[in-house]
């Protein structure tokens, strides 16, 4: 069977790609309604902290959302997805390193920053600290009252930390009597709150 093509009667076919792209504009017609539901999924898909979902899945599900924008003739450029990204993330605890981006719309750099800062703050969820605590560089802290790793001095219970004296019950290790039981005489008295009482 011998079938030549007819240059006169399609599109260009001098490549599959020009093919394709043909084919697509003379017979894909995009519906409105669809275009606008799956923008409106894109721009109202958010990432909310402390749910099962991660940072990652949140921003591959993004991606997802965006590429059926695309198939649907609705194009979102890399720097218009990079401002869909950084919408997405709650505020305000999020807002401090939203604010460090500075405009910045480079897709790659935006969430780059954004993994950074969730990976950073999964860890010290992970080990008990306080996620808020900006620029901490070690999971190991150093006190700076005692020197030893593990605390800081607010959390420090040697002479000259802030909790002077209050020795955990576990604590076998030499303890300053002195502190300790005056600490312990203060922390035993009982008080008595009242409330609308007049003497």
């Amino acid at each position: 069977m011998n079938i030549v093509p007819n240059a006169q009667a399609g599109p260009d076919c001098s490549s599959e790609k020009a093919a394709w792209d043909g084919l697509s504009s003379r017979y894909a017609q995009a519906d409105p309604i669809a275009q606008n539901l799956a923008q409106t999924c894109l721009h109202t898909k958010h990432f909310v902290e402390g749910s099962a979902e991660t940072l990652p899945a949140h921003i591959t599900e993004l991606q997802w959302l965006r590429e059926a924008c695309g198939g649907l003739g609705v194009d979102i450029t890399d720097a218009q997805f990079a401002g869909v990204i950084t919408l997405s993330m709650p505020t305000p605890s999020w807002d401090p390193v939203i604010g460090t981006l500075g405009g910045i719309l480079n897709l790659k750099v935006v969430i780059s920053h954004l993994i950074t800062e969730w990976s950073r703050r999964q860890g010290l969820t992970n080990i008990g600290k306080d996620a808020n605590v900006v620029f901490q560089t070690s999971t190991h802290p150093k006190c700076k009252n005692c020197k030893p790793d593990g605390h800081v001095k607010a959390k420090c219970w040697d002479k000259g930390g802030s909790q002077e004296g209050q020795y955990p019950e576990w604590y076998e290790g030499k303890r300053d009597l002195c502190t300790s039981h005056m600490i312990k005489g203060v922390t035993d008295t009982p008080i008595v709150w009242t409330y609308g009482h007049n003497s």
